[in-house]
């Protein structure tokens, strides 16, 4: 990459999490924001200005037609991921999209057929899939201290931890779907990636929003929504079933009345391990039952390493940690998520081919 001139970035969205993207591009020398989008021009012109960004939009189709622009960053709320997305390959422009890459399946599946067309990269920023502490188990899996891993249980509990005060968080015509589509991602994500993504089978669950709407449960030591406006799920599980005979589970929450939802793990024919920080091994040695801490995972900073991956992706052809086929994966397991809790039955996991 030496020589080359940064890749140029058109960033499209600047609330919440667009701070965080922005901050890591000031820190990634081979990539420059050259542009900033919001439908709100204040929060667009604010942006522009804190970021030193030359040029801001209030409408995504400009942008796209700014000839200057190589690459968009997509940081709107979840149920417009798509369009943009779509739009952007279709200009001729390279992706990268906030987690969940669409709000539903239909759309990811017009995505990855857009980006494979245009031969553009498509990258979605699951960053839970290059943490150090992923990374470490990953690593500790393949190593076979475990043997074969036949049940995994993954969660992430918030005990009241709902998307704050007029959040796009909470509506459904702008998040497409709650805690399941928020944090669910990352779980979902981080279990097909330790397990080697064995292809889904089945999926029973239960979602729901059954705390959200409440509004005396918008206490103190809690986070701050607006219960009159939740719409969406704060509350999911479920039981996975896979090719290669492996089940796990899935819990996640905004919010619950316990302080957790359980601790996440793995059990396979030679050992088991709990996914804290430090991972806790459970194994046996010289005809005892053991156990032991592996070292604490660094930390690393998720957001310059995603810029990083995009702009290596661009400049140097490698590949994103996420391909637009695992994030399909992922969305396919989300979706089935969601119809298994509709239909209040078991469902196949529905991966398309093309």
């Amino acid at each position: 990459m030496h020589g080359m001139s940064p890749v140029r970035v058109a960033l499209i969205g600047t609330g919440g999490i667009a701070g965080a993207h922005l901050d890591a591009y000031s820190r990634v020398k081979e990539a420059e924001v050259v542009a900033v989008c919001d439908i709100v021009p204040e929060k667009a012109e604010a942006a522009a200005k804190r970021w030193n960004v030359p040029k801001w939009f209030t409408d995504y189709r400009k942008v796209l037609q700014l000839p200057e622009v190589e690459a968009v960053d997509i940081c709107t709320p979840h149920a417009v991921h798509a369009p943009i997305a779509l739009a952007a390959l279709k200009a001729g422009k390279h992706v990268l999209v906030e987690k969940p890459m669409t709000s539903n399946l239909k759309d990811a599946v017009k995505l990855v057929k857009a980006a494979k067309e245009s031969g553009k990269v498509l990258f979605c920023g699951i960053k839970s899939r290059w943490a150090p502490s992923t990374q470490q188990v990953k690593k500790f899996i393949e190593s076979g201290a475990l043997g074969e891993i036949y049940f995994a249980e993954i969660v992430a509990t918030r005990r009241r931890g709902i998307p704050g005060w007029g959040s796009t968080f909470i509506r459904k015509e702008t998040a497409g779907g709650g805690v399941v589509l928020d944090l669910g991602v990352y779980l979902v994500d981080t279990i097909l990636y330790l397990l080697g993504f064995p292809k889904p089978l089945t999926c029973s669950a239960i979602v729901g929003g059954f705390i959200g709407n409440q509004p005396e449960a918008v206490v103190h030591g809690g986070w701050w929504w607006n219960p009159d406006e939740f719409e969406v799920d704060d509350f999911g599980a479920a039981f996975l079933r896979f090719e290669n005979g492996t089940a796990a589970v899935i819990k996640v929450c905004w919010a619950a009345h316990i302080d957790s939802l359980g601790t996440s793990f793995l059990l396979g024919t030679k050992g088991g391990l709990k996914l804290t920080n430090p991972p806790e091994w459970f194994f046996d040695h010289a005809g005892y039952m053991a156990q032991t801490k592996l070292p604490q995972a660094g930390d690393s900073d998720g957001f310059v390493r995603e810029v990083q991956f995009f702009v290596d992706a661009i400049r140097n052809g490698t590949p994103p940690p996420v391909l637009p086929e695992e994030a399909l994966t992922v969305q396919a397991v989300l979706d089935a998520i969601y119809r298994s809790a509709n239909l209040k039955r078991e469902v196949q996991v529905t991966i398309p081919k093309f």
